[in-house]
């Protein structure tokens, strides 16, 4: 077994292991190459497939772990996995021999068999991610945890998995966002080989899986860090080859990674080589990728943002290696730049996170706003590498928002029902928008505890949200808009798409697409709109994709009521309707706070059985009149002339039970309930 160890500058290195007993040996001190920066060691004896703890001595007082291991040791947090039996095989911490973090050293490893090593990767503009903090997801937090709720992900219609890091971190509760050694895995969770199995398990499934990498920063106990720092744990020394002493850029955590130091370049594309062949991950999205530079912007945001030429080099350079040996992986960059260095980046190859939260949990509050700068072509980008997003870690929920400071007039979004309206037209109108889309894990039910408030804990899982038949109505909603992703291309790489999604409080997308179009309104309102005019790309049939209602349009128009949150979605051509009851429900006993003078007004016979007459108000002569049944559903619609005759409306083939009759024109609506026997 050959170690090697780079630390430019240093005088002398002993191993020191389970091995020797932990002492400081002469045969066990490591030679040094030519240049005086690799020091290195043979050792042999070593019982094979046997594992072993082991750390470097520099200088005669730097006690490190080997910073390539895959494996560490660690004094203060390995007692807790071993008594929970959370990593199979792992061994105790040698108290009294040694301190600080070490690292395992083992020969003729059994390499994991993988079994599904054929698998359909979707395109960029297809993906569909799903963030992943594998502590929160389930309650046992562990890589088994995770694979027995794949099946759960793929029948959501989730195409990529991508976990928050897992690298290991400090501690064994954390986000992850602070990594000390870059090439092994997070014991707390499982073994290598449970993590090589989730990743199995979901290309298995057609999901492949993204690596939230955590390369701006490192935390203390680093190798990286404590080579070249002051005293035990403190910031990096002038000297350090890979770490500046003081971070160049705002927002850094932990201790900022040089990267114009050809030390970190070298180091930068081991990691990344590493992950995406040892345990054949897909792709990454990267941390604070703005970070990634050494022009000094201090605390000075606005600076930071700006275009940054070295930093689109050090991008470029990495792009083309990684790309090199894996040409079909996904690098996502969580960046939030001036437009033009994204673009510049994006068009290279790229891709590129779109934080929409801003926008959407004011939607989800009840107010109106443009969300067009979620499509790649209005920041006038050439490719399709915006990965947008409603929801992140970082992020407050929008369903959150929507029921702890949602209006309460005159629809009270604090309602469930209503704030589940709510996100669902937020969801319709963020999937409808063409490119690859991101949430973040429960989203799909509308989780709803504060972020804030605890920004970095454990959060409970309400995996028996998926019991509420509310919650219910929103997953199903998210499900059938990735059916619709996953299974046809119009809301991926479309031949044109126009955007309305500004100003009025209709918005409403078109989309041409070769072999189905697509046009969905929306009202962002609060109080209904009666008289849309929805407008269509040509006359003929046209399908409500929610209840398979066929529509004739005429004159390239149609003119239909969309109450608050309420969207329609149509299409060219009719595709399957889902089956579960998905849009608004119970319309019968939710109209009383929509109701005008009814003056004139009436209904009879009431109950119906052949025939309802309607009388009409003197105020109004020319009008649309529509019966709806209990799921919101259009039965009958008709144009009407009123010359002082009645309405009458055959509801001979009716099914029994409750109706709304309800007449409308440019001035206001009339809506009465009537029985059908």
């Amino acid at each position: 077994m050959l170690l090697v160890l780079e630390a430019p500058k240093k005088k002398n290195v002993y191993v020191i292991g389970d091995f020797n007993e932990w002492q400081v040996l002469p045969d066990f001190q490591m030679a040094v190459d030519p240049t005086g920066e690799l020091f290195w060691l043979k050792i042999t004896g070593l019982e094979a497939a046997k594992p072993y703890i082991f750390q470097y001595l520099v200088d005669g007082q730097i006690r490190i772990g080997d910073p390539y291991a895959d494996m560490t040791s660690d004094p203060f947090h390995d007692q807790e996995i071993i008594n929970e039996n959370r990593h199979p095989g792992l061994l105790p911490f040698p108290e009294g021999k040694t301190s600080f973090q070490a690292t395992y050293l083992q020969t003729a490893q059994t390499p994991y068999e993988w079994k599904y090593t054929t698998y359909k990767k979707p395109k960029t503009e297809e993906l569909i991610i799903y963030e992943l903090l594998v502590r929160d997801f389930d309650d046992r937090r562990t890589y088994e945890a995770v694979i027995e709720r794949l099946d759960y992900l793929k029948e959501l219609g989730i195409n990529a998995i991508e976990l928050m890091p897992i690298k290991e971190f400090e501690g064994n509760i954390s986000w992850g966002y602070n990594p000390s050694f870059f090439f092994a895995t997070d014991k707390y969770y499982g073994t290598k080989n449970d993590l090589k199995r989730l990743i199995d398990e979901a290309h298995k499934r057609d999901m492949v899986v993204l690596l939230d990498m955590v390369l701006n920063h490192a935390f203390g106990q680093s190798p990286f860090v404590r080579l070249y720092n002051d005293g035990d744990f403190g910031a990096p020394t002038l000297d350090n080859p890979w770490l500046n002493r003081v971070a160049k850029h705002p927002f850094n955590v932990g201790y900022d990674f040089n990267h114009e130091s050809p030390y970190t370049q070298a180091f930068v594309d081991s990691v990344n080589h590493y992950w995406l062949s040892e345990y054949r991950f897909d792709g990454y999205r990267y941390d604070l990728s703005k970070g990634f530079t050494q022009v000094n912007s201090g605390d000075d945001v606005g600076f930071w943002s700006q275009r940054d030429e070295s930093r689109i080099r050090i991008w470029k350079n990495i792009y083309d290696t990684v790309k090199k040996d894996f040409p079909d992986s996904y690098l996502i960059l969580e960046h939030f730049a001036d437009n033009s260095e994204e673009r510049e980046l994006a068009d290279y190859g790229l891709l590129f996170w779109g934080n929409m939260n801003f926008d959407f949990r004011e939607m989800a509050k009840g107010n109106s706003r443009n969300f067009d700068y979620g499509y790649f072509k209005t920041r006038g980008w050439a490719k399709n590498n915006l990965v947008s997003y409603m929801e992140s870690h970082d992020e407050e929920r929008t369903m959150w928002e929507s029921l702890i400071n949602g209006r309460t007039s005159p629809v009270n979004i604090r309602e469930l029902s209503h704030a589940v309206n709510r996100n669902q037209l937020l969801a319709a109108f963020f999937f409808a928008i063409p490119g690859p889309k991101m949430l973040w894990q429960f989203e799909e039910f509308g989780y709803d505890l504060e972020l804030n408030n605890d920004r970095l804990g454990i959060k409970p899982t309400r995996w028996e949200y998926l019991d509420d038949p509310e919650r219910q109505r929103l997953f199903f909603l998210y499900q059938e808009m990735m059916r619709l992703k996953n299974d046809y291309n119009f809301f991926n790489q479309p031949e044109d798409v126009q955007l309305a999604l500004s100003g009025s409080s209709i918005k409403h997308i078109t989309i041409r697409d070769e072999e189905t179009d697509v046009v969905l309104y929306g009202n962002f309102g609060l109080t209904a709109a009666n008289t849309v005019t929805v407008t269509f790309p040509y006359d003929g049939t046209w399908y409500n994709h929610f209840t398979g209602e066929a529509v004739t349009v005429t004159g390239g128009t149609r003119t239909l009521r969309l109450r608050p949150s309420e969207f329609i979605l149509f299409t060219s051509t009719p595709l399957p309707t889902p089956q579960e009851s998905i849009l608004m429900t119970d319309v019968i006993t939710s109209i009383e706070n929509q109701e005008v003078d009814q003056t004139g007004f009436k209904l009879y016979p009431v109950p119906a059985t052949t025939v309802v007459n309607v009388t009409i108000p003197d105020t109004m002569r020319s009008f649309t009149y529509r019966v709806i049944d209990v799921t919101g559903k259009v039965i009958n619609e008709g144009e009407f002339l009123n010359q002082g005759d009645n309405l009458a409306v055959d509801v001979r083939e009716f099914q029994s039970g409750l109706y709304i009759f309800e007449i409308f024109d440019t001035r206001g609506i009339h809506r009465k309930r009537f029985l059908k026997k």
